[in-house]
C-alpha cells in the first residue's frame, strides 16, 4: 500500500541515522520510496527543508529556494510538505477538498512537531507498518502512517455519487412541478450538472498528471528490478504489481468520469 509516513525526531543525529536506515530498506526492496523530505521546524509558522529525494519531485523548486518558506495556517509545515509529496495525487481535488482530506492526518502529526523537531516525510510503498516502525524505534522516531490514493479515490466517488443522487431527486421533482417551481428546479439541475462537470474536468487534469507519474514509477521500478538480485527482485515485483493496480484503478475511474 502507498502511504504517507511521517517520523519525527528530537535531534539531527537521530534524524540522519533514521534517513540512512530508510534508504537501506529501500535498497533491500523491503519498502519502495517514491519521494522523501527531511524538514526541521524553525518556528510556529516556518520550516527548513534540509533534504529532498525522489523522481516525483523533478518539478519542485530547489531545496535552498524553499528553506524557511512561510506556511499557511491550514496545515503548518507538515501540510506544506504533504502537498509537495503528494501534489500529483491530490491534484484532482478542489482546494477545499484537499484541506478536508489532509485535516485528519495533520491532527495526528502536528502535535508532535514542536519547534526544533526534525521530521522525515515519505511517500512510500510498504507491505506493513512494522518494517519502518521497528527501524525507527532505536532512533526514538515517532511514526504515523496514512494511506494516500485509497482515501482520495473514496472521496472523489462520494462527491460524484452525492451530486448524481441530488440531480436524480430534482429530476423526479421536475415531473410533477409547474410554473415558477418548475423553472427553479430546472435552474438547480443546471447548476448541479455544471458543478459536476467542473469536478470531472479538474479530476481529469489531475488524473492525467497522476497517470504519467505512475507510468514513470513503473519505468523506474523496472530498472531497479533488472539491477537487483533474485530475493530483492521478488519484493520489487510485488511493489510493481501494486503500482500497476493503481494505474488500472485510475484508468477505470477516468473512464467512469468521462462516461
Amino acid at each position: 500500500m502507498e502511504n504517507l509516513v511521517v517520523t519525527t525526531f528530537q535531534d539531527a543525529e537521530n534524524a540522519t541515522e533514521g534517513l540512512n536506515k530508510l534508504n537501506e530498506l529501500d535498497q533491500l526492496g523491503d519498502i519502495t520510496i517514491y519521494n522523501l523530505l527531511l524538514i526541521r521546524k524553525t518556528s510556529e509558522s516556518q520550516f527548513e527543508l534540509l533534504h529532498r529525494q525522489g523522481p516525483d519531485g523533478a518539478d519542485l523548486p530547489a531545496t535552498g529556494a524553499m528553506a524557511g518558506t512561510l506556511i499557511g495556517a491550514i496545515g503548518g509545515p507538515i501540510g506544506m510538505a504533504m502537498g509537495l509529496l503528494t501534489g500529483a495525487l491530490v491534484g484532482s481535488l478542489h482546494e477545499d477538498d484537499t484541506k478536508a482530506f489532509t485535516k485528519n492526518f495533520l491532527d495526528k502529526v502536528n502535535s508532535r512537531v514542536s519547534v526544533g523537531t526534525f521530521a522525515i516525510l515519505l511517500d512510500v510503498e510498504e507491505d506493513t507498518e512494522f518494517m519502518i516502525n521497528s527501524y525507527m524505534d532505536p532512533y526514538k522516531g515517532v511514526t504515523v502512517h496514512t494511506p494516500i490514493a485509497d482515501q482520495l479515490d473514496d472521496y472523489d466517488e462520494e462527491q460524484w455519487d452525492e451530486l448524481d443522487e441530488e440531480i436524480s431527486e430534482e429530476q423526479k421533482a421536475l415531473e410533477t412541478a409547474a410554473g415558477k417551481e418548475k423553472e427553479a428546479i430546472k435552474e438547480k439541475i443546471a447548476r448541479l450538472k455544471e458543478e459536476k462537470a467542473k469536478r470531472v474536468a479538474k479530476f481529469k487534469a489531475g488524473a492525467d498528471k497522476t497517470k504519467k507519474q505512475l507510468e514513470q514509477r513503473l519505468a523506474e521500478m523496472d530498472q531497479k528490478v533488472s539491477a537487483s538480485g533474485a530475493q530483492v527482485r521478488d519484493r520489487l515485483n510485488m511493489h510493481n504489481e501494486q503500482v500497476k493496480e493503481k494505474l488500472s484503478r485510475l484508468n477505470a475511474k477516468m473512464a467512469r468520469a468521462l462516461a
